[in-house]
């Protein structure tokens, strides 16, 4: 939708205004995103309302090459134009509909009116844009995405004609001024990044920005610095924990051996008794699984609990070595505990899925009603090339909820 007063289209077509001109605005009209955005990234409004001396040289300059009487900058959101003129240090606010330079802005070349008030786009126009104008020249101010901004104009309230040279240099001119406002822009841009509060406000000009940039990155210098010594210390620590570990471990692992020793022993003294021989059997089977534990708790604290290889392994086994280690917990409860028959081959860390099952069967043989005897059993279901593993148990549960 388009909308259009008396005057003609404002930010949409104007019925006589060249071809050209319409083609390169739809161009542009599917480019923009958020003009509104894109013309606060700039922090104009904010930076010029604290310093109007901000683009002088510049604006002096293209008037005295023009030989106009006043010149200035504009830059056109959605709504508004925003005006810094040669010889005012405020930064004025007009509507968009009221601006010159809305024309200016379809051009891909200079705009050249000699006569404002008897031109069929601006005769119409409200003379609030920069007051009494005869003469307006402007240049589109094209960004480093390729998207106009604004402008860089040139007035005068008597007739005038722009030689080529002088046309030449005022576009020199507008790639100057929009090269400095890509430049604050993409400072502002690196100085939100890394303080999420600044404000282009608190800084008036580009040299301020250049230095509060460089007092960021030297924070972020130090930071840096201070991270790596606390990565250097969490490092150290790391390997006295590790040392500490391998220490444990040895020491765990010792008593285990000597254990192992008179277990073996005492088999060779009992080979008669069954019941003892029976013990001693769990007795065995409860070292070498301590130990393998040991182990493997070793290696996974070694690799972060991320670099432990997979290995193949028999669920079955699993299932096996946690019945083992929870038999004095079934016995007590007189629970029934059924493992599935046959071969279920997976990758994977058996330290790890012990602890998961121990934990399921675990929980399924405490939390019970009391009721009936504890009866809990594994299921294996092959899905392609994977098994469904379940945990059936007929205690309390989880509540539905």
């Amino acid at each position: 939708m388009f909308v259009i007063d008396y005057c003609g289209v404002i930010f949409g077509f104007y019925n006589d205004v060249p071809k050209n001109f319409n083609i390169m605005y739809q161009a542009q009209e599917l480019r923009k995103t958020d003009r509104n955005a894109l013309i606060r990234s700039y922090g104009f409004v904010e930076q010029l309302s604290q310093n109007g001396k901000l683009f002088h040289e510049s604006l002096e300059l293209a008037a005295r090459i023009c030989d106009t009487e006043k010149a200035y900058i504009s830059l056109l959101d959605e709504e508004n134009q925003y005006i810094l003129a040669q010889h005012n240090s405020q930064l004025k606010t007009i509507p968009v509909q009221n601006s010159i330079c809305q024309y200016t802005m379809q051009s891909e070349d200079a705009l050249i009116i000699e006569d404002v008030n008897a031109h069929e786009w601006t005769s119409c126009l409200p003379a609030s844009e920069i007051g009494d104008v005869h003469f307006y020249a402007g240049c589109p101010l094209v960004n480093d995405e390729n998207v106009t901004i604004g402008s860089l104009c040139v007035i005068d309230s008597r007739a005038k004609v722009l030689s080529e040279n002088q046309k030449a240099i005022l576009k020199v001119l507008a790639r100057q001024v929009v090269s400095q406002l890509d430049n604050q822009r993409n400072m502002i841009k690196l100085i939100k990044n890394i303080n999420t509060n600044f404000k282009p406000s608190a800084c008036s000009s580009y040299y301020c920005l250049q230095s509060e940039l460089e007092h960021l990155q030297n924070e972020v210098v130090d930071q840096n610095q201070l991270i790596k010594g606390q990565k250097e210390a969490l490092e150290e620590s790391n390997k006295e924990l590790m040392s500490f570990a391998n220490m444990v471990a040895h020491d765990i692992r010792s008593p285990l051996k000597t254990v192992n020793n008179f277990a073996h022993l005492l088999e060779s003294e009992l080979k008669e008794n069954s019941d003892a021989q029976q013990y001693l059997d769990y007795i065995k089977q409860a070292i070498a699984n301590i130990d393998e534990m040991t182990v493997g708790l070793l290696e996974y604290a070694r690799s972060g609990g991320k670099n432990l290889e997979n290995e193949v392994l028999d669920l079955n086994d699993v299932f096996e070595t946690v019945r083992f280690n929870l038999t004095d917990k079934i016995n007590k409860t007189n629970a029934v505990f059924n493992n599935p028959k046959g071969s279920f081959k997976v990758n994977g860390k058996k330290i790890q899925l012990i602890q998961l099952f121990q934990n399921l069967v675990g929980n399924a043989l405490k939390y019970q009603g009391g009721q009936e005897i504890p009866n809990v059993e594994i299921k294996v279901e092959a899905l392609q090339d994977q098994w469904k593993v379940s945990v059936v148990d007929n205690g309390i549960g989880i509540p539905q909820k």
